[in-house]
């Protein structure tokens, strides 16, 4: 219960924040790029954009890390299943921590 109202004031937080930067900087801006590319418009545009870009990047990579190890715990769960069931899951907590 804590840790829902924790987030939810944090949450705000950062809403009110962000509203807050957008109406005081309403200016638009420009940016350059290569090959003569350019973008004009406002400035909490821009960042919001850079804000996306980032978590996409940062984000993706993990997933893909996830669900590699994922498989790989089913792959070795359903190869631990035809022998007994409680001997297998040590088994497969050191195959994963050797793999990092």
């Amino acid at each position: 219960m804590l840790k829902k109202i924790f987030t939810t004031v944090v949450t705000l937080a950062a809403v009110i924040v962000g509203v807050t930067f957008a109406a005081k900087n309403p200016q638009a801006v420009s940016i350059s790029y290569y090959f003569d590319l350019a973008w004009e418009g406002p400035l909490v545009i821009a960042l919001v954009l850079a804000l996306v870009a980032g978590v996409v990047l940062g984000g993706v990579p993990s997933l893909l890390r996830i669900f590699q190890l994922k498989r790989k715990l089913n792959t070795l769960r359903s190869a631990g299943s035809v022998g007994a069931q409680s001997t297998s899951e040590p088994d497969v907590s050191k195959e994963l921590r050797a793999d990092r």
